[in-house]
């Protein structure tokens, strides 16, 4: 009687432990899914605000009477919006395509035009608006009259070798250099654990009578998208360098 007993209570365990198991597993799959949900429509709002944000300005003047380049922007982008931390982290030891730039910046227009359609599951987007010093002329020096984040700092110092010097001009057309490098928009870089394998400043070199406010012809736009392919593939291709002495 006392074996039956000791072997219904082993079984009940048993059980018990089996329905428990099986909990987590259905708990961890809701959990699961309700996580790529949740990714899936942060991704979604953000293809659209920043289809929105840029888009917004179509057809629109600057104070300087220009016309900003229109930009058409897909609705299934890949921009993701990130913050100066996540481009320094990446920067410092993740992987991906990263862009800098912001609406209001012409070349950065006709740049976000053509990277939508680079083949990369998402793109780090960082507004750089707010982020970097700024220089003003005074009495024939150059004065600070904004100062960057931090964040801004510590990319000064991962991107010094890639970046130029910031020059600013007073009103005579003399130009001041600052001291310091700066971060020209729009900026494209490539990373791979830490590594920064590409990266391109500007858009393209543009014709003779043609402006940054001027769409790019389909050739700059074809040269452009060539140089953003390259980068992307150095980040997420199973990329060999051909011209090397030894195998890949």
């Amino acid at each position: 009687m006392e074996v039956g007993v000791k072997m219904n209570k082993k079984k009940i365990v048993l059980w018990s432990l089996v329905l428990i198991l099986l909990l987590g597993v259905l708990i961890g799959f809701i959990y699961s899914n309700k996580s790529d949900e949740n990714n899936k429509e942060n991704e979604i709002k953000d293809a659209i605000k920043i289809k929105e944000e840029y888009e917004s300005l179509n057809d629109k003047q600057t104070s300087n009477g220009n016309i900003y380049p229109k930009v058409t922007l897909k609705e299934n982008n890949t921009f993701r919006y990130v913050s100066a931390k996540k481009v320094v982290k990446t920067l410092e030891s993740g992987t991906g395509l990263i862009y800098l730039g912001f609406k209001e910046c012409p070349w950065c227009r006709n740049a976000i035009n053509v990277l939508q359609y680079v083949n990369a599951n998402e793109i780090l987007y960082l507004d750089m608006t707010d982020q970097r010093d700024k220089y003003e002329v005074k009495d024939g020096k150059a004065v600070k009259a904004e100062e960057g984040t931090e964040e801004y700092k510590k990319m000064l110092t991962i991107l010094d070798s890639i970046l130029d010097n910031y020059e600013i001009e007073d009103e005579n057309g003399n130009t001041i250099n600052i001291g310091e490098k700066r971060i020209y928009v729009p900026l494209v870089i490539g990373v791979k654990e830490g590594k920064i394998v590409g990266y391109h400043a500007d858009t393209v070199k543009l014709d003779d009578n043609q402006s940054p406010y001027d769409l790019l012809t389909n050739k700059q736009q074809s040269d452009l998208k060539l140089i953003y392919d390259e980068i992307n593939s150095k980040v997420f291709g199973d990329s060999c360098d051909l011209n090397a002495d030894h195998g890949c």
